[in-house]
């Protein structure tokens, strides 16, 4: 089995992924809310580009089906109902709905995953689990780590190093060097997450935004067996959860 890192974006494109498992990162914060979402019984997470195309997306589907969701530059976005806090998915604000999401980095890998074989939504909550999907797919495995606005990304990195760690604990693995280096890195952030509140650059600048709780909710390691897997370009909830109940209908003009 080989196994490849892409660090940034930019390592990502020209990736021949037809045969491979992707695993898409981004714990500040997008996957770690994707793994939030689906684990309180969201239907689907449709990734967009911005949120223009969001609105477009959201106006085709059943009145009162829909949430808009994401943030720019860690800002939330005007008039959408949610932003791209893992804090905010509650099974009494998703449970039963459709989420059109984008955000800054984050939506844009899970659309340039859709050209694996196969791919999945990791974050360090749900590290374990993802890696134990991948090693299931019986595939190449590449981890894409949707960076900085393009930049490296530290805590992108630990997680793919975390993911990288377990599926070679697990099975003979022909590791590329940029998947020995994030395995460096999950090996020693690993057992001190906390301490990426002040090495990640993202981090400091979210707490400067007073948003130090979302860091604490995505700096947890492996609180659920959650996996998001990304069907056609949409993200559905995979194992570790039973299908949700959808909600009733909302009465018109009644929007949580």
């Amino acid at each position: 089995m080989r196994v490849h890192v892409a660090l940034t974006p930019a390592d990502a494109v020209g990736l021949a992924l037809g045969g491979w498992a992707a695993v898409v990162v981004d714990v500040l914060r997008a996957t770690t809310t994707v793994v939030a979402a689906c684990a309180a019984g969201c239907v689907r997470i449709i990734p967009v580009a911005d949120p223009r195309a969001a609105r477009s997306r959201a106006a085709l589907l059943p009145p009162g089906s829909a949430l808009l969701a994401g943030e720019r530059d860690g800002e939330n976005i005007p008039e959408f109902p949610l932003g791209n806090s893992p804090l905010e998915y509650t099974p009494e604000r998703v449970r039963g709905r459709t989420i059109v999401l984008t955000t800054t980095n984050g939506t844009a890998a899970m659309l340039s995953a859709a050209s694996a074989a196969v791919a999945a939504v990791a974050a360090l909550t749900n590290a374990a689990a993802a890696a134990d999907w991948a090693l299931a797919q019986g595939r190449d495995v590449a981890v894409l780590c949707s960076g900085d606005n393009g930049a490296f990304a530290l805590e992108d990195a630990v997680c793919a190093g975390l993911v990288v760690s377990r599926v070679a604990a697990a099975a003979p693995a022909d590791l590329s060097d940029a998947a020995v280096a994030a395995r460096g890195l999950g090996e020693y952030y690993g057992p001190r997450i906390r301490d990426l509140r002040h090495a990640s650059r993202w981090a400091s600048r979210l707490a400067r935004l007073g948003r130090a709780a979302d860091i604490d909710a995505c700096f947890l390691r492996d609180t659920t067996d959650m996996v998001p897997v990304i069907q056609a370009g949409v993200v559905v909830p995979g194992p570790g959860v039973s299908p949700p109940v959808p909600a009733p209908m909302q009465r018109a003009g009644k929007t949580p």
